[in-house]
C-alpha cells in the first residue's frame, strides 16, 4: 500500500488526523511509550478535523462511530501485516472485528520505528508481527481499561463489575450496555494506566483464529488507494525507459521523436534509462515509445537460466563462510549412521509488487513529501533530504 512520506517538513499529529479520520466524529487515540512518565488521553470531545498531540507511538484511534482504527507501523505487502497486527490489538481491546479498519502510519521514525531495525521504520525480515506483539498488546488492553473506566464512571458502579465483548461493555447487575463509541467522550479525559493485565492466551477469541482479513474487499473493489490513485494540480508524469538487459546502459539516445509528442515536456537521462516527462500519462507513454535508445550491453547480463543454474550449483559446493560454529558437524555427519540429503532448486522470482512502482512528489523550496510504495520510510526519507539538499 502506499505510504506518504516527508522530509524536512513532517506531517503534524492535525494532519495525520485530518487524513485519518472522519470528519465530526469524536475519536479516542491511545498512545504510550516504554518509560513509566505519566501521560494523559487527549480530553474530549475531539473531532479528528480538529486534530491534537498525542504521546508517541499512537497506534489506535476509537471513533464514536464504534469505528476502531489500526494504524500499522508496518507495510502490507500481501503477507497479511495489516490483518495480523490488527488482530493482536483487537485481542486485548475486545473489539468487534467487522468494526476494525486499518490505515498505514505515516512516515514518522518517532512514533513508528521497527524496533528489530533500531530508530528507522520499515518493514522487512519477518519482523512485523514480533516487533509489533507486545507494543499493540498494551496499546488495545490499555484502551480496554479506559473505556471499562469510562463505563464505571458514568455508571458508578465498580470496573470489577464490568466486561466488555466485541465492542459492547456490559455490566450484568444493572442490566446495561453501552458501545465503544458512546464511551469515547468520558475515555477521553481519563489518564492513561501506566500497566494493564494483559490476556491469559486460554482466552484469545481472535488470535490463532481465522479472522477475514481486513484489506481483501478494498483490493477487490478498486476502493484501496494507492500511489497511482494521487493526483495534485499541475502534477507532471514521467516515465522510464529501463534497458533491455540487467547491467545494461544508455550509450546514446535521440529524443527528437518523443518531444514531437504533444504533452511531452522534457526527456531526461537517468541512471537507470531515459525518463520522459509530460503532462499526462498517455503522452509521457507515448514519448517513451517514440525514443530511440543505443544500449551499452558490455556488462549485462546474458547467461540463460540454465547457465546461472549451473554456476549456482558450482557456488554451492565452495567452502561456505561460517557464521557460527559448534562441535566438529563435518565430523558428526561422517560418523551418522543414517543420512540423508535432498538438493533443492527453484528459478527465478522477481521481488515485484502487483502494484506499478512509482512515486508522487510534491517539492517546494523547503519540503518534499512523497507517496510511494515505501518499505523502509526513514531510508527513502533520507535519500529525499539529501538529494534536495535539505
Amino acid at each position: 500500500m502506499t505510504t506518504n512520506t516527508s522530509t524536512a517538513t513532517r506531517p503534524t499529529r492535525r494532519d495525520f488526523l485530518k487524513s485519518a479520520g472522519t470528519v465530526g466524529a469524536i475519536a479516542l487515540t491511545i498512545g504510550f511509550e516504554w518509560t513509566g512518565s505519566a501521560r494523559r488521553a487527549l480530553a474530549g470531545p475531539v473531532a479528528p478535523s480538529a486534530g491534537a498531540t498525542f504521546a508517541p507511538n499512537a497506534f489506535l484511534r476509537i471513533g464514536s462511530d464504534n469505528s476502531v482504527t489500526v494504524i500499522a507501523k508496518h507495510v502490507e505487502m500481501g503477507q497479511g501485516a495489516y490483518t495480523g497486527i490488527a488482530t493482536v490489538l483487537a485481542e486485548e481491546l475486545d473489539a468487534d472485528w467487522a468494526r476494525v479498519r486499518v490505515e498505514s502510519a505515516p512516515a514518522d521514525a518517532a512514533r513508528y520505528a521497527n524496533l528489530a531495525f533500531g530508530k528507522i521504520q520499515g518493514t522487512g525480515g519477518s519482523s512485523a508481527m514480533a516487533n509489533s506483539w507486545m507494543q499493540l498488546r498494551e496499546a488495545g488492553g490499555k484502551a480496554r481499561a479506559m473505556l471499562l473506566a469510562a463505563a464505571a464512571k458514568e455508571w458508578r458502579v465498580p470496573v470489577a463489575e464490568l466486561t466488555v465483548e466485541q465492542g459492547i461493555v456490559h455490566h450484568a447487575a444493572g442490566k446495561r450496555h453501552s458501545s465503544f463509541g458512546a464511551l469515547v467522550r468520558t475515555a477521553a479525559a481519563l489518564p492513561v494506566p501506566d500497566t494493564v493485565q494483559l490476556k491469559d492466551p486460554k482466552d484469545f477469541k481472535l488470535i490463532g483464529r481465522h479472522v477475514p482479513r481486513v484489506d481483501a474487499a478494498a483490493k477487490s473493489d478498486g476502493t484501496a488507494q494507492f500511489t497511482l490513485d494521487v493526483a495534485l494540480p499541475g502534477m507532471l508524469v514521467a516515465l522510464l525507459k529501463r534497458p533491455p538487459l540487467f547491467g545494461a546502459t544508455v550509450k546514446s539516445f535521440d529524443a527528437t521523436a518523443a518531444l514531437a509528442v504533444p504533452g511531452v515536456v522534457k526527456v531526461v537521462q537517468v541512471p537507470r534509462g531515459v525518463a520522459v516527462v509530460a503532462r499526462s500519462f498517455w503522452a509521457a507513454k507515448q514519448g517513451r515509445d517514440a525514443l530511440n535508445i543505443e544500449w551499452d550491453d558490455s556488462k549485462a547480463e546474458k547467461r540463460s537460466s540454465a547457465a546461472l543454474m549451473t554456476e549456482y550449483r558450482r557456488l554451492a559446493d565452495q567452502p561456505a563462510l561460517p557464521a557460527r560454529k559448534e562441535g566438529d558437524a563435518v565430523q558428526a555427519i561422517k560418523d551418522a549412521s543414517r543420512k540423508v540429503s535432498a538438493s533443492y532448486e527453484f528459478p527465478y522470482l522477481a521481488h515485484a509488487p502487483m502494484e506499478p512502482l512509482d512515486a508522487v512528489v510534491r517539492l517546494t523550496a523547503n519540503s518534499c513529501e512523497i507517496w510511494a510504495g515505501d518499505q523502509f520510510q526513514t531510508v527513502d526519507q533520507g535519500n529525499a533530504a539529501r538529494h534536495w539538499g535539505y
